[in-house]
């Protein structure tokens, strides 16, 4: 894939990437996603939408000529650690913290983090800032695997997406060079604020990949199955069932699309929430 040019699509040339519109992405996910294997689909998506993204916003010029062009080539992969074992969503409850120095020392651990065993480059967030409350006093760091101090705690057994990588991942005096700081320092509550829009986004259309590809395995399927004396796409309550899903998958498609262009423009509050509601 990155051979192909497909994993830094948005991206500008300068670090390998094909420099597409946001919509072409929202395609390029869509179908990638009509794959049944979610636990591949989510290894790419972590590493194109949000991993890497982090360092493209706010990483000096130096770290980005650095490893923008392998992440974008495939020789490096991303993984973005934010949820641990008390908070997830909730970013301000984020417990793992750095101590400014030489170096920013991080201790802490994070947990269920996508391609975490595997990746060669990790996005921390962590508290800088202990008399800080609530969204306040975070940052984020760049963590390259080998790094004195960060292990791979376990890998995690699912009960599905078993082909997707997921991790406990710990930092125990992890010492990283002042220059990983990504962005502002106590400002990456906002880091992280900005990318869920592009990470949800991806997700969405993740679902709307698999939705077309189920309905498609039911489909031939309903072609296939007899019956009372008659294949199941013969009954019309079938049908029905069938165009209702079908025009709901629609409808999400037509949103995901729309809110991708939202999203990258000055569209008013009231457009989006309608569109959330669809």
């Amino acid at each position: 894939m990155g051979a192909l040019g497909w994993l830094g699509l948005t991206a500008p040339a300068e670090y390998g990437g094909a420099e597409v519109d946001a919509t072409t992405n929202v395609v390029f996910q869509e179908a990638l996603s009509r794959s049944t294997s979610g636990g591949f689909v989510i290894t790419v998506l972590v590493h194109t939408d949000m991993a890497s993204p982090h360092l493209l916003n706010a990483g000096s010029a130096e770290l980005k000529a650095r490893w923008l062009p392998a992440i974008h080539r495939g020789e490096l992969i991303t993984a973005v650690a934010v949820t641990e074992p008390d908070a997830g969503s909730d970013v301000a409850s984020l417990r793992t913290r750095a101590a400014d120095g030489d170096h920013w020392v991080i201790d802490g651990s994070k947990m269920f983090i996508t391609n975490g065993v595997l990746a060669d480059l990790v996005f921390v967030a962590a508290r800088t800032d202990p008399a800080a409350k609530g969204s306040r006093g975070l940052s984020i760091f760049a963590v390259e695997r080998g790094t004195p101090g960060f292990s791979v705690g376990r890998a995690l057994k699912k009960s599905g997406w078993l082909a997707s990588d997921t991790a406990e991942l710990v930092f125990d005096q992890c010492r990283v060079p002042a220059a990983n700081l990504l962005g502002e320092e106590h400002r990456g509550f906002y880091a992280i604020m900005k990318n869920f829009q592009t990470e949800r986004l991806a997700l969405g259309s993740m679902a709307i990949g698999h939705c077309l590809t189920a309905l498609d395995l039911t489909l031939r399927y309903v072609h296939d199955r007899k019956a009372f004396g008659a294949v199941l796409w013969d009954k019309q309550a079938i049908r029905q069932r069938l165009s209702m899903l079908a025009a709901r998958v629609q409808a999400a498609r037509s949103c995901s699309i729309t809110a991708r262009g939202w999203s990258t423009s000055s569209a008013t509050p009231s457009r989006r929430s309608r569109c959330s509601r669809r």
